[in-house]
């Protein structure tokens, strides 16, 4: 098939992205099967992030420099034909692109959609060592979250405020500020959103397993017996949850003390 310039530039970066990729998701699975990082909770989630960022930022410098030479060296004529596997390997990468906007555009619109709800009959906690603005509110379900990014808000539903202790209560706190300290909202973001075609699942859950532990080492900092004061108040928030509440969105970029999950580890 025969291209104008620009068009032939554009499926050829496209290509590049789209085979790079492949590749370093190839790359980066075979280095999570052989050897998973070790070290603290948050060593282990930092390597973890850097990891699943491999693929795409690997994907995204070569499609760059591929456009950059193409458009510098490429012939301007239309007479080059472009074979299958590269228009197949363009609409790859297409796809690629498409499906990191759209898990970035979905996380944003759930994160105001249910900002909008739960604010809409909030009320506004003053809650010591907080730094950034929080509400009560009343879901029917034990959430403990901080919503957003760039303007982070935490919420506590009534029934947490009502059933934990004070000590409970500031361990828990401690444990948010953990998570916004760390950024671990944007940090989820780009977890999210950046594509791994299905090779590393398991990465997932390592992911946010080392990154909750991280914000227990946080919380945990408080000294005396706030490790246990937290993990009590997580015990009490699983009992409070109802049984068929389902579970609170592990790609919403939030940062939540309990989703419905299995509490064990």
């Amino acid at each position: 098939m025969t291209l104008p310039f620009l068009l032939r530039c554009l499926v050829l970066a496209l290509a590049a992205f789209g085979f790079a990729a492949v590749v370093a998701s190839l790359v980066v699975a075979t280095r999570w099967w052989w050897r998973q990082p070790t070290g603290t909770s948050a060593e282990r989630a930092d390597a973890l992030l850097r990891l699943r960022l491999v693929p795409v930022t690997v994907a995204a410098a070569t499609g760059l420099f591929a456009a950059i030479g193409l458009f510098r060296f490429e012939s301007r004529g239309n007479d080059e034909v472009l074979g299958g596997l590269l228009l197949a390997a363009a609409a790859g990468g297409a796809l690629l692109m498409g499906a990191i906007a759209i898990r970035l555009a979905r996380m944003y619109l759930e994160t105001r959609r249910l900002l909008r709800l739960w604010l809409s009959t909030a009320t506004p906690l003053g809650l010591a060592g907080v730094s950034i603005p929080a509400f009560r509110i009343d879901t029917g379900f034990p959430v403990v979250a901080v919503l957003g990014i760039t303007r982070p808000t935490l919420v506590v539903d009534a029934s947490v405020l009502g059933a934990c202790t004070d000590d409970e209560l500031a361990a828990i706190l401690a444990h948010e500020q953990g998570h916004l300290r760390r950024w671990d909202n944007l940090r989820r973001a780009l977890f999210a959103s950046a594509p791994d075609l299905g090779l590393t699942a398991d990465l997932s859950r390592a992911w946010r397993n080392a990154t909750e532990e991280a914000a227990d080492d946080e919380a945990a900092a408080l000294g005396g017996e706030a490790r246990l004061h937290l993990a009590s108040a997580l015990v009490r928030v699983a009992r409070l949850a109802p049984a068929d509440a389902g579970h609170f969105s592990t790609q919403l970029p939030a940062s939540a003390l309990y989703r419905g999950e299995s509490i064990e580890r």
